[in-house]
């Protein structure tokens, strides 16, 4: 096998730890106001729109202001001083939501108030964006492999209903990637970072703004943005090699004072091994080994079951994205937008057995907003129409420890979606605005499943397959989803907000063609599965104390689910299955605090240095309101789920606490902790716990000059084992992916 190599060098420097604890909120700003973050705009007053398109971030702080819902800003200080090789390394502070890695890099555990727990390979529920763009497959399934951090120069996320206008797969949210253009980036950016278990990255990019031009009688100008990444890593676990090479551009046109028209290009190639899930007892006798490992006397049903690396598990594939935004502000403060897209992708996936899948989507969106006052007061109002179209065709083959073997099945599923939405804020007082919205959604699900029996041996490769029977399922799912909230400004740098909304995601493809159903009878198309719903309430309290030493975002939500998708065992086999009722209530609780300003050196205004803290706390509290009933062996009635039991795969209680202690002479220190309170369960009877764990991780930086930045981490310094990605309900126990032992990464940028 091949692996792709990017050039890295660095040395790791002297790591010590110092633990200090207080409040900040999940997107933390360094300097003067609390860390990481900068204070919260909580001033309420609509965004102009006035010719350029280019967002600055205070735009986008007013906006989120807004919003009546907790969101979070990561900032791009935030993403360069961190690894930036997954989502865990940015959203560590974020409360309520939670990424994990599963095998150390960018491929992992992701969650928002729990609503996607059933996420047990790749993602769905949440949906991704590049600059508002959807990205993913048309029925919602998609990945993080592609997605470069350092391509970015923001990352927002919205956290349930605050994501209406964002998709129908948006129980969980969504979370935006926004690119850096010419006029955010730096001509020149070189970044070096290497590290433990073989880890190298390096990317070099590249912006500028043109001079400006005519076109016409109009003047224009034109900006670009590149950027080239490659990373490797050898892994920590046996099997866990991975390769990343990736280009993201954007290149833009200003025409005149009122229109642009940019388009995006993302190109990746990702290889990697999997090295598969570990029982407790395999995680704490050797967290190394390779896992996957099914007991002697597991039926192979034609799938190779010895162990991941025995049977070479992995994935590779290669991924060609366009998009195309175009603005146009045809009138004062009104504007609409057209944004097709169109991706195509390519993938090679040896698991139990080798899938070989070729996949195509094309989509959009057409956009309307107008934040002209309405009867004296301050208004926003959006609407817009989002189409989307997928084809996918799958060959599935016997794994014959890496090798193709007979043909088993072969399927094509095409995924139609259209939805619509509209949203209005409305400044009833100056302090006051109210939100009302709602969206509709309408997705069919059409296949064609052949399926194939191996005329003998399906482990010898010569063997021929018989076409054994086909299928052709066809589902519709659609749902009206409406919203009403408010925010309230109870300082001049507080606000109190409030939503009431219902959201709506229906099962994916592969779910929907998976094994068996719940009453135990097999697949004939596709499984009988509900969309899921839920109606979330939300309270929330946010904002900064008038001298900005501290920072707060505090929020209690309750969401009523019913038909939650499970992962779900029915004949020894796993499939998926709908829970009656479930109910997801929790507490988020973010905040800073600057500690101490001129600790040991004084000077004031930014001669001196700073001690400050920020935590992020989270309470989880997710529940069966109903028992869940399957069939297979066992009976036709077994119990899969007790009302009254915890919903699994996420920690109840979970804190997160950093210090970080900058010096006027440009380097800074933070040490800071990742604590999962109590074990939690990772199947559905509550019989398996994933053990607690403390983990001590510390960063720290130096910024030389305008052009040179130095930065390591070090993670896991007391070398604990522990999982902090989990599958939920496997059969045979295998929940935990082992997270990194002790490391430490450090690495150098230049740019001008």
């Amino acid at each position: 096998m091949k692996w792709s190599h990017c050039v890295g060098i660095v040395g790791i420097g002297s790591l010590a730890v110092v633990l200090l604890g207080s409040l900040q909120p999940p997107a933390a700003r360094a300097g003067e106001e609390p860390p990481e973050q900068d204070a919260p705009v909580v001033a309420v007053e609509p965004v102009e729109v006035s010719g350029k398109r280019i967002e600055n971030v205070q735009d986008v702080k007013q906006e989120l202001a807004r919003r009546p819902g907790s969101n979070i800003l990561i900032e791009e200080k935030q993403i360069t001083e961190s690894r930036a090789i997954n989502l865990q390394d940015v959203l560590q502070f974020a409360p309520g939501v939670r990424f994990q890695s599963r095998f150390g890099a960018d491929e992992g555990q992701f969650q928002i108030r729990g609503t996607t727990l059933r996420t047990n390979y790749h993602h769905r529920g949440i949906n991704i964006l590049i600059n508002g763009i959807f990205f993913g497959d048309a029925d919602g399934f998609s990945d993080f492999e592609s997605i470069d951090l350092m391509a970015y120069e923001r990352i927002e996320v919205y956290k349930g209903a605050n994501a209406l206008r964002y998709g129908a797969n948006s129980i969980g949210g969504a979370i935006n990637f926004v690119p850096r253009t010419g006029y955010s980036a730096s001509t020149l950016q070189m970044r070096m970072l290497a590290g433990s278990f073989g880890m190298v990255s390096g990317q070099v990019s590249s912006g500028k703004v043109t001079q400006p031009f005519q076109v016409g009688s109009m003047n224009a100008t034109m900006d670009y943005y590149i950027s080239v990444s490659g990373n490797r890593q050898d892994g920590f676990q046996d099997n866990s090699q991975q390769a990343r090479e990736r280009i993201n551009a954007n290149i833009g046109v200003q025409l005149g004072n009122h229109q642009e028209i940019r388009a995006y290009f993302l190109q990746a190639n990702v290889a990697e091994r999997l090295p598969g899930s570990l029982t407790n007892e395999q995680l704490f006798f050797n967290r190394r080994q390779a896992g996957g490992q099914s007991p002697p006397g597991a039926p192979p049903f034609f799938a190779c079951v010895t162990n991941n690396q025995t049977c070479t598990w992995g994935r590779y594939y290669n991924l060609q994205r366009i998009g195309i935004a175009y603005h146009n502000e045809f009138a004062p403060n009104q504007y609409f937008e057209i944004i097709p897209y169109f991706s195509n992708q390519y993938e090679d996936h040896p698991i139990y057995q080798t899938l070989r899948m070729h996949s195509y989507n094309v989509g959009g969106e057409l956009r309307y907003v107008n934040s002209n006052s309405l009867f004296g007061k301050n208004n926003s109002f959006v609407m817009g129409f989002q189409p989307r179209y997928g084809d996918q065709r799958q060959d599935r083959y016997v794994n014959i420890n890496g090798s193709i073997g007979a043909l088993t099945n072969s399927f094509r599923a095409k995924s139609t979606y259209f939805g619509a939405y509209a949203e209005d804020a409305f400044d009833a007082t100056k302090d006051f605005t109210i939100v009302v919205g709602g969206r509709w959604d309408y997705t069919t699900r059409q296949a064609t499943v052949d399926n194939y029996g191996p005329a003998g041996n399906p482990f010898n490769p010569a063997t021929p397959s018989t076409l054994t029977g086909t299928q052709r399922p066809l589902q519709h799912f659609d749902a009206i989803n409406p919203k009403l909230g408010f925010v309230y400004r109870t300082t001049q740098t507080s606000q109190l907000y409030f939503n009431a909304s219902r959201a709506y995601e229906a099962p994916i493809n592969i779910e929907l063609l998976s094994s068996f159903n719940a009453n135990g009878s097999p697949n004939t198309g596709f499984l009988n599965l509900d969309a899921q719903r839920a109606w979330q309430l939300e309270l929330g309290h946010r904002g900064t104390s008038a001298d900005k030493r501290y920072s707060w975002d505090v929020t209690v939500y309750n969401l009523e689910m019913q038909k939650e998708l499970l992962t779900t065992i029915i004949n020894n086999t796993g499939t998926f299955q709908n829970a009656n009722g479930t109910r997801h209530t929790g507490v988020e609780a973010g905040g800073g605090m600057v500690l101490k300003k001129g600790l040991f050196v004084q000077g004031g205004a930014g001669k001196e240095d700073s001690l400050q803290t920020r935590v992020a706390y989270t309470w989880s509290r997710f529940k069966f309101t109903d028992d869940v009933r399957g069939g297979g062996i066992g009976g036709p009635n077994v119990l899969i789920a007790k009302a009254g039991n915890t919903v699994a795969g996420a920690p109840e209680h979970s804190l997160n606490v950093e210090a970080r202690y900058d010096h006027p002479a440009g380097w800074w220190i933070a040490p800071n902790i990742e604590w999962s309170m109590s074990g939690f369960y990772t199947d559905y009877l509550n019989t398996i716990k994933n053990p607690s764990y403390f983990v001590v991780n510390l960063r720290s930086g130096y910024t030389i000059n305008d052009h040179w930045i130095l930065f390591a981490e070090g993670r896991n310094l007391t070398d604990k084992t522990y999982a902090g990605a989990v599958v939920v309900n496997d059969q045979f126990n295998r929940f935990a992916n082992a997270a990194l032992g002790i490391s430490g990464f450090a690495g150098v940028e230049y740019k001008f």
